[in-house]
């Protein structure tokens, strides 16, 4: 992990940290703000299976819904906080995510990936048809925003957009931590072993299968986390927000913002969000416009906007090298 991207990423989650204090900033704007920093967090927990196990998996938005339907439904049903019921989500989704792995995790490639897109379809199925516990295709609502906490004598009131918004940024660079700590820990050698070449790994004693399921069931424990946000920032559990597109959007943003590095899910979830908004100017061409700028971007820069910033780096630093000697 790069120096520059630690710096880079912490002033930059600084700025959006403050973000709310720039201005009267309109509800709009932190609203996607906040979307974005939502869907960071899945992102976060899918680039450590996908850009450093090199897991690719299909049905990442199977494990957000899981965490979101759990937190729901134990806030909704059971009267639980959301405080209480954001640690049991990240469970059920990490139980599955383990459940899933040591299931699949022996098949190799395209198979693997067709067995985690064919998981994430069940479980929409699930969520659409099982009206008794999800409520079917209307979803669950009446999910209610985290309960107020007092912090240094004052009241941090969480239906207020302004500190709803710094609770998903506080979660997002707590996952962001996480994921830091992990890539630079034995364990994220491992991993790092394991994605250049799983039969060398295994013959220098790395556990390939039980590394690949606690990776596995690390990211869909993130992915949970994610899900209780979303649901109680829109106040409703609904199957739509956790179909196959949502899997492939996941994926998107990994592989656009840069896997294998330590902001490309934050770059890739603003990208996501933020443009596809500002050309709605645009009505029904923005969508094209769009995905030609994922073309375009994947073309000139196929390691994502994070790589793209580390050659820019790079560039930088070798120019001040050559210019160095002339200057002495």
């Amino acid at each position: 992990m790069r120096a520059f991207e630690i710096i880079g990423g912490l002033l930059a989650l600084a700025g959006l940290w403050a973000l709310p204090q720039w201005g009267e900033l309109s509800p709009y704007v932190l609203h996607i703000a906040t979307l974005s920093a939502i869907y960071a967090i899945p992102a976060i927990g899918l680039n450590l299976m996908l850009g450093y196990g090199g897991l690719v998996s299909l049905g990442h938005a199977g494990f957000v819904g899981i965490g979101g339907y759990a937190a729901g439904l134990l806030m909704v049903d059971a009267g639980w906080t959301f405080w209480a019921a954001l640690p049991a989500a990240m469970l059920a989704s990490g139980a599955a995510g383990a459940l899933v792995g040591a299931l699949c995790l022996r098949l190799r490639t395209h198979f693997f990936m067709i067995v985690t897109l064919a998981f994430g379809l069940i479980l929409h199925a699930v969520m659409n048809n099982w009206e008794e516990l999800t409520r079917g295709p209307v979803g669950l609502a009446g999910i209610p925003r985290p309960e107020a906490i007092a912090l240094f004598g004052a009241e941090i009131a969480f239906r207020r957009l302004p500190d709803f918004y710094r609770l998903t940024m506080a979660a997002a660079m707590a996952a962001l931590a996480v994921q830091a700590l992990i890539v630079r820990s034995d364990f994220g050698r491992m991993l790092a072993a394991i994605r250049q070449d799983e039969v060398l790994a295994s013959a220098r004693g790395v556990p390939v299968m039980a590394m690949k399921v606690a990776v596995f069931a690390i990211g869909s424990a993130i992915a949970g986390a994610g899900g209780a946000f979303k649901v109680s920032f829109l106040r409703v559990a609904a199957p739509a927000s956790f179909d196959m597109l949502e899997s492939i959007n996941i994926v998107l943003i990994v592989i656009v913002g840069g896997a294998g590095h330590l902001l490309g899910p934050v770059l890739g979830a603003g990208l996501f969000v933020a443009v596809p908004e500002a050309l709605r100017v645009a009505s029904a061409w923005r969508l094209v416009v769009f995905g030609l700028v994922l073309v375009l971007l994947m073309r000139f820069a196929p390691q994502g906007l994070a790589g793209l910033a580390a050659d820019a780096v790079r560039r930088l630093r070798g120019k001040g090298a050559l210019r160095a000697p002339g200057h002495a």
